[in-house]
């Protein structure tokens, strides 16, 4: 059955999206429950599945610069021969910030896809495999529609370390020298133990990364499908990660930006 879609506000009502309408924004639900679920950061928007351990997760990042060190000036010579045989030459100069240089394009914008997209991952969970070249989008919504944006898919592999108690076997008293202890060492006892053991699964995660350079930020859209609670039953997992797929797609579809004050002023 397809999911049923509705309008929600984000961060105040300064974006809107569709989302399915049974999905639970979690700040209200900490705040409304005053329950041990983490406090949401401003930053942020997480709205969760009812039925499933899915979520979608909205955040503003800081813009991401490319990474490749480059200490020194680099100067770029053009050369060109006019009509008259005269040929002319134009140099341009550009000094990296901090010794980073930051140009602008689809390689810069793929390296912080890539970015944002493993600086959520803590050890240690670790990528399953390298990451695939990012899917250049756009946008449809006006607000958005004149920024690079890139749709980015992985599975990550997630550690989770359970530990419980383990009784073993009765333990009969050591033979004592003395008459006088034995009464209190002659009682069986009952050992036990803790046991732990590590268990590995896999999380689908697809990104949606939006760079809006005139604002200094990067906007992200996270979808985490954990593939746990399906165990080996493939039909389920394929089925939720089409889920996950369509509800990108609305999201591409529908996000717009309400109020660009949410991100300071150009």
């Amino acid at each position: 059955m397809a999911a049923t879609y509705g309008v929600r506000e984000l961060y105040g009502g300064a974006m809107t999206v569709e989302l399915p309408v049974e999905f639970i924004d979690s700040r209200h639900l900490a705040n409304t429950l005053n329950s041990n679920i983490r406090q949401i950061p401003d930053h942020q928007e997480v709205f969760l599945s009812p039925t499933t351990l899915t979520s979608v997760i909205f955040e503003i990042n800081a813009y991401v610069e490319s990474s490749t060190p480059n200490p020194h000036p680099t100067t770029n010579t053009t050369t060109a021969t006019v009509a008259n045989g005269t040929t002319t030459s134009t140099s341009t100069t550009t000094t990296a910030a901090n010794g980073v240089s930051s140009p602008s394009g689809p390689e810069a914008d793929a390296d912080a896809a890539k970015y944002h997209f493993t600086d959520v991952i803590s050890p240690p969970d670790t990528l399953a495999s390298p990451l695939p070249t990012p899917q250049r989008i756009t946008m449809a919504k006006p607000s958005l529609a004149g920024y690079p944006a890139y749709i980015l898919s992985g599975n990550i592999i997630s550690y989770e370390t359970s530990r419980w108690h383990q009784p073993s076997q009765p333990q009969l008293p050591q033979p004592h020298a003395q008459s006088a202890s034995f009464s209190s060492s002659s009682e069986v006892t009952q050992a036990s133990s803790f046991s732990t053991s590590v268990l590995q699964s896999l999380v689908h995660q697809t990104q949606l990364l939006i760079r809006m350079g005139d604002y200094k930020t990067d906007f992200c859209v996270r979808i985490n499908v954990p593939m746990k609670e399906f165990g080996e039953n493939d039909a389920r997992v394929a089925a939720e990660e089409t889920f996950a797929g369509d509800m990108l797609s609305r999201v591409v579809a529908s996000l717009s930006v309400v109020d660009f004050g949410l991100f300071g002023f150009e």
